[in-house]
């Protein structure tokens, strides 16, 4: 993966083309506990979707504790998460979320070669409709994040296997505790259309026993369990 070079400013990165109004990008995801219907296992889902086994790529997902960024959109959650692949590759992100689309430009700490991007997350879960939430991203390879960030790492961390088919990642997470994930999404222009196809998509799972999660993978990857006495 490469990362584009950006100029640093005093205080904030440049503020990207794209500000205001919605990001030009959307993500489809559809999440379930395979123990509760559907697909399994990753592979019990590739065979569904008729996808290959082969190409998967493993990666440790670490979450942080981190104080407010400085120059953080007001409003916003920020996430800190590091991804390491088995192969080596390593990226830090700090992402922004928030629940309406920033007006006006935004950027990233000052210090580190972050690149920038922006999109909506779209989840199906068991509504009807389903939530949408603005991502606001600031990515840096490396495999620990910048000391500016007084980030701490949780006490756990999560494994992740990833496959590709066509437009569609698909995805086993082993949360820390040991239960099983799996998630199927698309990153789209976020037309109507685009939708509507996926949501076909989850019509699909739905029929097969899915029962989709409202919980971001933040949530699920950064809960780790009580330490015993």
């Amino acid at each position: 993966m490469r990362i584009g070079r950006l100029l640093l400013s005093a205080v904030l990165v440049p503020a990207a083309a794209l500000s205001g109004g919605e990001p030009g990008h959307a993500e489809y995801a559809v999440r379930w506990d395979p123990s509760q219907g559907g697909p399994a296992n990753v592979r019990e889902l590739l065979d569904f979707l008729g996808a290959s086994e082969g190409g998967g790529h493993a990666y440790e997902v670490r979450y942080f504790d981190l104080p407010r960024p400085e120059g953080a959109p007001a409003g916003a959650t920020p996430i800190l998460r590091l991804r390491i692949a088995d192969g080596g590759d390593a990226e830090v992100r700090l992402k922004y979320r928030t629940e309406q689309p920033l007006e006006g430009r935004w950027g990233c700490p000052a210090g580190a070669s972050f690149e920038k991007s922006e999109e909506v997350d779209v989840t199906f879960s068991a509504a009807a409709m389903p939530a949408r939430m603005y991502a606001y991203s600031c990515t840096l390879e490396a495999r620990t994040p910048p000391a500016l960030l007084g980030a701490t790492p949780k006490s756990c961390a999560a494994r992740m296997v990833r496959y590709k088919s066509g437009d569609d990642k698909i995805e086993e997470w082993a949360l820390p505790g040991g239960a099983l994930r799996l998630e199927v999404s698309r990153t789209t222009s976020g037309s109507p259309k685009h939708e509507k196809k996926f949501r076909k998509l989850v019509d699909r799972l739905r029929a097969r026993g899915v029962k989709p999660l409202d919980e971001s993978k933040t949530e699920l990857g950064s809960r780790c369990p009580e330490a015993k006495p």
